[in-house]
């Protein structure tokens, strides 16, 4: 197949490429050339028309793994108004070029919408179940494995002395490991029955953060309850980058939902 992949040079669509690379054609849209084994890196701005936009060959399916980060913004309605644009857009480009297929990749805790980065990741699913194209939404959990965001923010943490804790003790997270989320979308390749559907990926496993830290170095830091929220994220200001300060944000919320696989995980957090 020809796969046109947005967000492609980030991590997860980077690491999409690279595993399915052998198998499939594939095409990068992206704001940076950072897409591994793509045939082409294409920088485009999703946010506007995507009507000149063509390729010399016909495009079977979009995998879209564009991610909507608030720090990029100068506000989060921006933010959320931009990645709606962006959703809008790729639809209509899908339509126009008679592409049939499309896979969203989502997030998995919108119980409530509480903020405008739920609420922008809302409105997508609803516009991908309602374009009228083949469609699969996939809602992984946290993703570990492979040098992750996830894995990097842990490493960042449990290299320190102590810590304020900045996470809700309460809430409970389901990690899946990257594999585990490429056997689902290897199975959906090969099964074309399996389509306009959603599926929940999450690992075997649900625990809290304080025992992903234990089982990401076997010796937990000294840990200190933070006097305020603000506190414990200052106490982090090395944790710059846009993915480590969504996952910062994930800490307080629940992570875990009604699985639906298509291919059960196998790999749980390390061990």
């Amino acid at each position: 197949m020809r796969i046109l992949v947005t967000g492609g040079g980030g991590y997860l669509g980077s690491n999409i490429i690279d595993h399915f690379s052998d198998q499939h054609e594939f095409i990068n849209i992206s704001l940076t050339h950072r897409a591994k084994w793509a045939t082409n890196n294409v920088l485009v701005d999703l946010a506007k028309p995507l009507d000149y936009l063509e390729f010399d060959q016909p495009i079977d399916m979009i995998i879209n793994c564009v991610e909507c980060h608030p720090t990029r913004y100068d506000n989060s309605e921006k933010m959320k108004k931009n990645y709606i644009s962006i959703m809008k857009n790729l639809i209509s480009y899908a339509k126009s070029r008679n592409i049939s297929r499309f896979v969203h990749f989502s997030i998995n805790h919108i119980n409530t919408v509480e903020n405008d980065y739920q609420q922008a990741k809302f409105v997508a699913e609803g516009l991908v179940r309602n374009c009228g194209l083949k469609h699969v939404i996939f809602k992984p959990s946290i993703i570990f494995g492979e040098n992750s965001p996830f894995d990097y923010l842990l490493d960042s943490l449990v290299k320190r002395s102590f810590l304020f804790r900045f996470w809700n003790t309460e809430a409970k997270f389901a990690p899946v490991h990257l594999f585990d989320v490429f056997s689902n979308i290897d199975f959906l390749f090969k099964s074309p029955d399996k389509w306009n559907d959603t599926y929940t990926l999450l690992g075997p496993e649900v625990v809290g953060f304080e025992e992903l830290l234990l089982r990401h170095s076997r010796k937990l830091p000294f840990v200190i309850d933070a006097p305020s929220a603000f506190l414990g994220r200052a106490f982090l200001g090395a944790a710059k980058s846009r993915h480590l300060q969504l996952l910062i944000d994930w800490m307080n919320v629940d992570n875990t939902a009604q699985a639906n696989y298509l291919v059960l995980p196998k790999r749980p957090y390390r061990i």
